[in-house]
């Protein structure tokens, strides 16, 4: 049975167990993406030019979206897509099947046939999530030589490629390492919005982050943020430090290195709780204990309350900056 969860603060909605675990927590490692910046009018919009320019490329035609910004929640709330590359070459491989079977070579006619993306993504969700279960899922009906036809054309480095381009645009060279062969305008990455500023971040605590995102991708964040100085480089767990969610190692990682009383992590979608309850499982006896915070209205949508709830997560908060003020306030009063 899930704990009861009662309003403890403006935007801040917990069990009695979560309220006196925060109450010891010293360490407060964030998600970057739905987190502390608002990221939905650029990492769905990447993916949803990236599979739209990848799928004109390899034939299929037309201008209607194969897949439209709102729709990737759809890939979120099946889990498993914390990597927005992967979601991108997700929706690809299902119009690349789509297009093998039906015979049809036209976008707006495949999304037209079902099943469609919600169906599709429903039938992920029972089955577990992510890139790996979709393509099992997708694959299986066809026999060995269809599907070799099939990821023949599944180009999954084009794909990231194009991923980076339209986030980065002309900056891909300093925030990928890559250069742009297809976009070379301003990058998506500049209509990100701050969610959290310096002035947010409550004293007496250590920070640290375990983001999907690579080092440059970080580094942008953080600069937008203005929070360059307050995370230290050694607290920053990233792509770039070969750990992928949702393995723990990166939370094992940051405890180990400050060696706290308790750590809270503060993520918005499941592979972000997934990401501690493997670590609580999985817990060294030297290793402090972690209490998960659910961020609402981040990448699962308006979905995220229940998702959350169905999984027995017992710290909720409508934004980071909510939960960073009743944790600044719990705090406050214990040195009072």
């Amino acid at each position: 049975m899930n704990a009861a969860l009662s309003l403890v603060g403006p935007g801040v909605w917990a069990s009695l167990r979560a309220v006196a675990l925060a109450d010891v927590a010293d360490l407060i490692v964030f998600d970057v993406d739905g987190v502390l910046v608002d990221v939905r009018d650029s990492y769905p919009w990447v993916i949803t030019h990236a599979a739209q320019q990848f799928l004109h490329e390899v034939g299929l035609t037309g201008e209607e979206w194969a897949v439209l910004p709102d729709e990737t929640t759809w890939f979120k709330q099946a889990g498993g897509f914390n990597s927005d590359w992967d979601l991108a070459a997700a929706v690809v491989l299902v119009y690349l099947v789509k297009a093998f079977r039906e015979g049809v070579g036209e976008i707006a006619e495949l999304r037209r046939r079902p099943p469609g993306l919600r169906d599709i993504t429903q039938r992920l969700a029972r089955a577990g999530g992510g890139l790996v279960m979709l393509e099992r899922l997708l694959m299986d009906p066809l026999r060995a030589d269809e599907a070799e036809q099939v990821l023949g054309r599944w180009n999954r480095r084009r794909i990231d490629q194009l991923c980076m381009e339209f986030y980065a645009g002309s900056d891909s060279p300093a925030v990928f390492g890559v250069v742009p062969h297809t976009y070379h305008g301003p990058g998506l990455m500049m209509r990100e919005k701050a969610l959290v500023t310096a002035a947010d971040l409550p004293a007496g605590f250590t920070y640290g982050l375990y983001t999907g995102r690579a080092q440059g991708e970080t580094e942008q964040a953080l600069k937008l943020l203005g929070l360059r100085d307050v995370f230290d480089p050694a607290l920053q767990i990233t792509a770039d430090s070969g750990i992928k969610k949702p393995d723990p190692e990166g939370l094992r990682i940051l405890a180990r290195r400050v060696r706290p009383r308790l750590l809270v992590y503060a993520g918005d979608n499941l592979d972000d709780w997934e990401v501690t309850s493997r670590y609580l499982t999985d817990r060294d006896p030297d290793l402090p204990p972690c209490l998960f915070a659910g961020i609402l209205g981040g990448a699962p949508g308006p979905l995220a309350w229940n998702l959350f709830q169905d999984r027995g997560v017992e710290l909720l908060a409508e934004s980071a900056r909510a939960l960073l003020a009743w944790l600044g306030t719990r705090r406050a009063g214990r040195a009072g």
